[in-house]
């Protein structure tokens, strides 16, 4: 069967609403508590040199991101507040959503701490690991590392969450991380019964979402195997709660 189309990047994730923002002490797409912009965030008002494509202050502010995602990460180490690690964790997933980051973030092992995360019993902190991954995945070199880490299987795993915004995180990652080598694992049959599932739920996010992971990343054989499989057992991932 041919590889399924890569999903545009208008379906990309961007996991967390401005209520959990607030509710996380931050302002979306910012590095700061509070603040509207970040703080090594590039502004169009400055100009490029020309014939180098970068801006004049660009080690500066390349220096600056860095060090502040670094900043990040090891505040979330040592930190023993939860509330601190959701806010840090949150923060990054954010800042997983620009390509700029990526260098850096795979330098800090920042993927290893998202997939780390997933198997976590707090809620919030298995969402905020969650639309991290998604943010980032459909990278192709983030794609390979999340695959040759086993990352397919606990974000399988998050599909049984109770937390709307973990699942829907969860399918669309598992539909950037699909490719001919990966597809029996990311559509494995009880993977695509939980979407027949999922299809049906009043959930209408959710069932988009479901009938879109059916018809472009399942053949029809799969489908009706695990339409088959549905009718014969009342076992099967339960839906999140609204």
């Amino acid at each position: 069967m041919a590889a399924a189309p890569a999903p545009p990047v208008g379906r990309r994730c961007r996991p967390f609403p401005p209520t959990k923002w607030r509710r996380a002490g931050f302002s979306r797409c910012t590095g700061r508590a509070g603040s509207s912009r970040c703080s090594v965030q590039p502004s169009s008002e400055l100009t490029q040199p020309r014939g180098t494509g970068r801006p004049v202050w660009w080690p500066a502010m390349e220096l600056g991101r860095l060090e502040y995602l670094q900043a990040l990460v090891t505040e979330f180490q040592v930190t023993d507040s939860t509330e601190a690690k959701e806010q840090v964790l949150a923060n990054l997933a954010n800042f997983a959503y620009d390509p700029s980051n990526y260098e850096y973030l795979r330098q800090l092992q920042v993927l290893d701490l998202f997939l780390d995360m997933l198997t976590e019993d707090n809620e919030s902190l298995v969402e905020f690991a969650m639309g991290g991954l998604c943010n980032l995945c459909l990278d192709k070199t983030n794609k390979e590392y999340i695959l040759e880490a086993n990352g397919v299987e606990p974000i399988i795993n998050c599909l049984s969450s109770s937390n709307e915004e973990t699942v829907v995180s969860a399918v669309t990652t598992l539909m950037f991380l699909t490719t001919p080598q990966s597809r029996a694992q990311t559509t494995a049959l009880p993977v695509v019964e939980c979407m027949l599932r999922f299809s049906l739920s009043a959930n209408t996010r959710l069932s988009n979402l479901a009938s879109i992971f059916l018809q472009d990343y399942c053949s029809p054989l799969q489908v009706e195997e695990a339409r088959n499989l549905s009718k014969h057992t009342a076992v099967g991932i339960p839906l999140p709660k609204d």
